[in-house]
């Protein structure tokens, strides 16, 4: 039986039919859930109220707009930012490119992100904001970067690891 069915099934009132729905997509939801709050059990939560509120929006899903596993992992990523934002978590700088894919999205994380941004700018030396946005929104590599700025490989590793450590205080 294909999702489509087992879909159907529960909207016809087979409650049971969407136990096969979370068994398929359970663990990689919680791998997801884990990436971003870097928390086990928080997301085990995260992915349980995510099955849940798919499971009372069944109705609303439209399958002429993408497939149900998408939705499924958009829901829980509203939930991951509702959590986020309900304890008032500071970005951890170690996570930045877990953050990455959600924090792209342009109504996400948009205090995080700001506050990111204005405590990349402010960083001293001055190079070690260039260094840090070369590697983290350009996508650089260490060496590249070492190119670029004339400097050998081994000072752009201490500068990321200054950087941090400066990140990490004005971000907390």
């Amino acid at each position: 039986m294909d999702e489509k069915q087992h879909i159907e099934q529960v909207l016809a009132g087979d409650s049971a039919a969407y136990q096969p729905l979370v068994e398929r997509y359970q663990t990689g939801l919680i791998i997801y859930c884990e990436r971003l709050v870097g928390d086990r059990q928080a997301a085990e939560d995260i992915a349980q109220e995510s099955f849940i509120k798919a499971y009372q929006s069944l109705k609303d899903f439209d399958y002429t707009k993408g497939r149900f596993s998408t939705w499924l992992y958009r829901i829980a990523s509203n939930k991951t930012i509702d959590y986020l934002r309900s304890i008032r978590r500071k970005v951890d700088v170690e996570n930045i490119e877990a953050l990455a894919d959600v924090a792209t999205q342009p109504d996400l994380l948009d205090d995080e992100m700001t506050a990111i941004h204005e405590a990349v700018d402010t960083l001293e030396p001055p190079i070690i904001s260039d260094i840090i946005k070369a590697y983290y929104w350009e996508g650089k590599s260490y060496r590249t970067i070492a190119d670029e700025f004339q400097l050998p490989i081994n000072t752009v590793g201490t500068w990321m690891r200054r950087a941090k450590a400066q990140l990490k205080e004005k971000l907390s």
